[in-house]
């Protein structure tokens, strides 16, 4: 049962309560503390945590994005790839670990085929997308959770990885489809706040 929790201050920070493992980019701990209270606006000068700039940023934690995504199967000889693309951050580990799965595209729609690759292969890349926008089944059974502790990752000029089951208390929730392991948008510009979509590439988000 999870011990932390995340929570949201309105058009201003994340807040984190319980948790023992905070990692920076570089492997490094941040000292443990009752709350933390992290920057999602982009424009702190204390990054990882929130100074106070969302008001004069004038941060808004709207979520733009109105499109809603559906979560999608592809059913393989020996593996089923599940996926939903509303949730990705983009970090590119699928289609550098496994190019023979991941993707074709159908218009808007991205494919996956699990029988063009190596099945083991396939498995690891998945365990290694940080936002949990994929997953596995193998003989009926879904593969979704793949951390034993909790932790926020902090991503070198990127999202916090979410890992081990930390609460995520919101609306978002809804969305995802592990509720162990995800990630949350810091550079401020994501339009699917709070979760990250990627853009912080788009803009150039450097953190340190």
């Amino acid at each position: 049962m999870s011990r932390a929790a995340i929570e949201f201050t309105p058009n201003g920070p994340i807040v984190v309560k319980g948790l023992d493992k905070l990692t920076r980019s570089d492997g490094t701990s941040i000292e443990k503390a009752d709350a933390h209270y992290l920057c999602r606006c982009g424009a702190s000068g204390k990054k990882p945590f929130c100074d106070g700039s969302h008001g004069k940023a004038g941060f808004t934690d709207t979520k733009e994005r109105g499109e809603t995504y559906e979560t999608h199967e592809f059913k393989g000889k020996d593996l089923t790839v599940v996926d939903n693309i509303g949730i990705c951050c983009h970090a590119g580990e699928c289609v550098r670990g496994a190019k023979g799965a991941f993707f074709s595209w159908e218009g808007d729609e991205r494919i996956s085929n699990p029988d063009g690759d190596d099945k083991d292969k396939i498995i690891e890349t998945i365990r290694k997308c940080p936002s949990g926008s994929l997953a596995y089944v193998v003989d009926g059974k879904l593969h979704d959770e793949y951390f034993a502790e909790e932790e926020i990752f902090i991503a070198k000029d990127g999202p916090l990885e979410v890992r081990g089951g930390v609460a995520l208390n919101g609306s978002a929730s809804a969305e995802l489809i592990s509720k162990e392991h995800y990630t949350l948008c810091r550079c401020g510009a994501s339009k699917n706040k709070p979760l990250c979509d990627g853009t912080h590439k788009k803009v150039g988000f450097q953190a340190d």
